[in-house]
């Protein structure tokens, strides 16, 4: 009736660690890519004098696999080297305590990076890399409590109130020991002391970088808002995500709360990582600005980055006229509204670091008919962003080979004297030359070209797998993995345990891609290397690995 249990029998055969562990568990596809990753930089910091360490090669294998079933915790990865048959397999049936496990995460995280970049070369050379990337940013919660967020008079406060605890605390120690030191100090002034270097170093940075508050137990952490409305201590980290089978490309972690800045760095970062810049660059509005499509268009990239204001105007759920409803006349330098009311140029904006902003004030409010429509306001503003430079038309530009390209374009269809050739080929020209002045002198074109992209049918299509590319990933992190608070602090360590989190994602979908296409994954690693397992021969992907990082 029932199967024979006997929790006492004994074997036959010893077990096999391979026995330990199915055929098509992920465990073996991270052991195998772990297997013939270079980890050289690692190895180099060891000492071969006294005890034998435990070699790096498993501790990674466990310390990676942790964070891909969503455990980062350094005692609870001990017992599971004792209790789970996967982490027995992949540690060798060894049990490094959580002291070796947290030393070894702390100590080796340049090291740690670099085999990200080995895992995305992995998967370019198994034709899972495409062209297009999509690039989003998400908050993540500082090992840090908000209560520890303080301004510089709190932080005085509290510096003056610990000395004040010391000042006290000498004074009691006098009365009983008198000139004698006893053997121990106080343990509660040992952590008042700590605690009072802690917010000097706090507050000297505060200084430094003119912040408004600063986070005692992280410093490098900025309060943030989350999507749920709450404000913590967070990061904002960010991902570039290539469309074809979303592998992370390039991963970062930055203090600014918003994503305007990034754009710049995150193609720096996929550069360095594949060794070439992505043909198609897909981002929400947070990353709109005229600097960034200016940076874009020099580096030859076709962006599709809608304005902060596309998507709520082309839903219809503004309630005023958009900006576009406006026309521009170029020679009176000034807009026309909607009831066809003269807008003229007011003032300039000093900007810092940008150019200067052009107002445009309607006086004519009051009168029209369509104001509720326009404007809560007395007056209808509207505002025009001119260019950083004046347009280069290159080296070899001269006036006369202008002229020439004019007049070709041009030509008149009528036998005129030379005089009046003249007159017309240089009428033409001046045309031509102060109209092109100004619309490069000018970046609203910038914004307007841009929707004009995303209204058409192949942008529309090409922005909508934006959301399917690389909003999943945050959800695999976050909901499947629990990524939801750093455990690490500091900007430096929590950008490795960011890059962490991102090398199992593409080892997980490396074991997704595998699955699905049926290869062998040993087989192919093998022939991507140029050699076994054991090694990295000079014309493998060690090489290729080099050259793309230098």
């Amino acid at each position: 009736m029932f199967r024979k249990y006997d929790q006492k029998q004994q074997f036959l055969l010893p077990l096999a660690l391979e026995d330990f562990v199915p055929e098509n568990h992920i465990a073996r596809v991270l052991n195998d890519i772990v297997d013939v990753v270079d980890i050289t930089a690692i190895e180099s910091t060891y000492s071969k004098e006294g005890c034998p360490a435990y070699h790096p090669r498993p501790l990674l294998k466990i310390l990676l696999y942790d964070y891909l079933i969503g455990i980062r915790s350094s005692r609870k990865l001990q017992q599971m080297t004792q209790t789970d048959t996967a982490f027995m397999y992949l540690a060798a049936m060894q049990k490094p305590d959580f002291h070796t496990i947290c030393r070894f995460r702390s100590t080796h995280l340049g090291p740690i990076k670099e085999i990200f970049s080995q895992v995305v070369t992995f998967c370019k050379e198994m034709d899972m890399i495409g062209s297009s990337i999509s690039i989003d940013g998400t908050k993540v919660k500082a090992n840090a409590s908000s209560r520890q967020s303080k301004s510089s008079d709190a932080l005085e406060k509290e510096i003056d109130k610990i000395l004040k605890e010391s000042i006290e605390t000498d004074k009691h120690e006098d009365e009983i020991y008198g000139d004698s030191t006893p053997y121990q100090i106080p343990e509660e002034l040992v952590d008042k002391k700590k605690r009072l270097e802690k917010i000097k170093a706090a507050k000297k940075k505060l200084d430094e970088e003119k912040l408004k508050k600063i986070n005692i137990t992280d410093n490098d952490a900025r309060i943030m808002k989350h999507k749920d409305g709450s404000k913590k201590p967070s990061y904002n980290c960010q991902v570039a995500v290539d469309e074809k089978e979303q592998i992370i490309v390039a991963a970062d972690v930055v203090n600014e709360e918003n994503d305007l800045h990034q754009i710049e760095p995150m193609i720096q970062n996929v550069k360095n990582t594949l060794g070439y810049k992505p043909t198609i660059v897909l981002a929400d509005a947070g990353y709109f600005s005229y600097e960034n499509l200016e940076f874009l268009q020099e580096e030859g990239i076709d962006a599709y980055i809608p304005d902060n204001f596309y998507k709520a105007e082309k839903e219809g759920k503004t309630r005023k006229f958009r900006k576009s409803l406006f026309t521009y006349d170029e020679e009176k330098d000034c807009y026309y509204c909607p009831a066809a009311f003269e807008i003229p140029f007011t003032r300039i904006q000093k900007r810092k670091g940008e150019p200067d902003l052009r107002y445009y004030v309607c006086s004519y409010c009051s009168q029209c008919v369509l104001k509720n429509a326009c404007t809560k306001s007395g007056k209808r503003t509207i505002t025009r962003d001119p260019s950083t430079s004046i347009p280069n038309y290159g080296k070899n530009w001269t006036l006369k080979s202008a002229l020439v390209n004019v007049f070709s374009m041009r030509k008149p269809q009528t036998d005129k004297n030379k005089h009046e050739l003249k007159i017309f080929v240089f009428t033409c020209f001046h045309s031509w030359f102060i109209e092109d002045i100004w619309n490069r002198c000018t970046r609203e074109h910038l914004m307007e070209d841009m929707r004009d992209k995303l209204n058409t049918e192949k942008g529309t299509e090409k922005y909508q797998k934006r959301m399917s590319t690389v909003e999943p990933v945050f959800g695999q992190m976050k909901q499947d993995r629990g990524f939801r608070e750093f455990l690490l602090r500091g900007k430096r360590k929590t950008g490795i345990e960011f890059v962490m989190m991102c090398t199992v994602h593409n080892i997980k979908k490396i074991a997704d891609f595998i699955k699905r296409e049926g290869k062998n994954l040993k087989s192919m690693l093998k022939m991507i290397v140029g050699g076994g397992s054991k090694g990295w021969n000079k014309g493998g992907i060690r090489a290729r690995i080099t050259n793309t990082l230098c």
